[in-house]
């Protein structure tokens, strides 16, 4: 007889992240730049007629052994081993980005409201 097996949470392959949650165009503005002059030897800046499609494709091809790739690996890295044996620079750099990434989460009112009736919710549910 052919049994059918349930397919667990963990049987699908983990999706990473985003590559946006990464970067920000304004904070990471110099790291760009210097990568895109890295990888493809020219200067967004001497680039006067650049369209925001044509920049957008340079930054979305920018490779790891760029400034901002090595920055990118840093900050996605989900590894807690990998996390544990990083240099002190490196933390920090994982830590400024998590400091910065919070203060541009804004919430309105209502989703403040939300997030708290139903954070009671479960603690009800929880503790009765």
């Amino acid at each position: 007889m052919i049994t059918r097996s349930k397919r667990k949470r963990n049987d699908f392959p983990k999706i990473k992240n985003r590559l946006d949650d990464y970067y920000d165009p304004e904070y990471d503005a110099v790291l760009i730049e210097q990568s895109i002059a890295k990888q493809y030897h020219i200067l967004p800046s001497e680039q006067g007629d650049l369209s925001y499609n044509d920049w957008a494709k340079l930054v979305s091809g920018l490779m790891n052994d760029t400034p901002l790739g090595k920055i990118i690996e840093i900050r996605s890295e989900d590894d807690a081993d990998i996390i544990k044996n990083m240099n002190s620079e490196q933390l920090a750099i994982r830590n400024e980005w998590q400091e910065f990434r919070m203060s541009q989460t804004v919430y309105s009112k209502e989703e403040m409201k939300m997030q708290s009736e139903m954070l009671e919710k479960m603690m009800a549910e929880l503790f009765g």
